[in-house]
């Protein structure tokens, strides 16, 4: 009880290992959603033909209730019916066999992770999106005739002038994937044998399964000074990020 729940939880081998799968899910996810963010917000930015239609169909995702995304892809990952392993091995001829995405502890995170890539990127899209129109034009026209070529003008003017929504939206989606309950939960129920185990799902486990209320509430203590220590670094490079933005 009371701070004895600290230090069970400190000598708890699946308190740490629920840590590492967290950091895994919060760093991958998120690089895997920034770098999409950008590149898809870079074309939806170009003048092209139903550029109107695909900024509605990129939304799409974002806008599909959990529960429905983890049905649908949960049907997708199987190995029996799914259109995943159907693609790997009958059409690409990646795989000899259907692979168990969602029972096998090797491939069990991967898959969580595919669903909450897509879920996620278009709330990246829609911040950059919306960033990319608002850069000044006579920076792109300068830069031309410096003779700058196209990566030259991504590195140099677009890349700068998206660094503060670039940290902004780190940050949210770091704090949010760090709580992200719903689809780790829905599509392996932290299993198999706690492979898709994050933080948020080992609290609902220690206080519904086990019910122990006290070292639930310690989990999330923990998860709350992880989770300022990581605010503090990005606010320090997002104030930095402004003040190179403004010479």
């Amino acid at each position: 009880m009371g701070l004895g729940n600290y230090k069970v939880l400190l000598h708890s081998p699946l308190f740490w290992q629920s840590l590492g799968r967290s950091l895994i899910w919060v760093v991958v996810g998120v690089s895997f959603q920034l770098v999409l963010g950008i590149a898809i917000s870079l074309l939806l930015h170009q003048e092209l033909r139903g550029r109107w239609l695909a900024r509605g169909i990129v939304l799409f995702p974002y806008l599909v209730p959990a529960i429905v995304a983890t049905l649908v892809w949960r049907f997708m990952f199987s190995p029996l019916t799914g259109v995943i392993n159907y693609l790997l091995v009958d059409v690409l001829n990646l795989l000899d066999k259907p692979i168990a995405w969602l029972a096998d502890p090797d491939t069990a995170l991967m898959g969580v992770l595919i669903v909450g890539i897509w879920k996620f990127v278009p709330f990246m899209v829609i911040l950059f999106l919306a960033r990319l129109q608002t850069t000044p034009l006579e920076l792109y026209d300068a830069a031309r005739i410096d003779g700058a070529n196209s990566w030259q003008e991504f590195r140099y003017v677009t890349l700068p002038w998206l660094q503060p929504t670039i940290l902004v939206a780190l940050l949210l989606r770091t704090l949010w994937m760090f709580n992200e309950f719903d689809v780790t939960y829905l599509m392996a129920y932290g299993g198999p044998m706690y492979a898709t185990t994050t933080l948020p799902v080992l609290i609902r486990t220690t206080a519904f399964g086990s019910n122990d209320m006290g070292k639930a509430a310690a989990i999330s203590m923990l998860m709350v000074t992880v989770l300022f220590a990581i605010s503090f670094v990005y606010l320090r490079y997002y104030s930095r990020a402004e003040e190179q933005l403004s010479y």
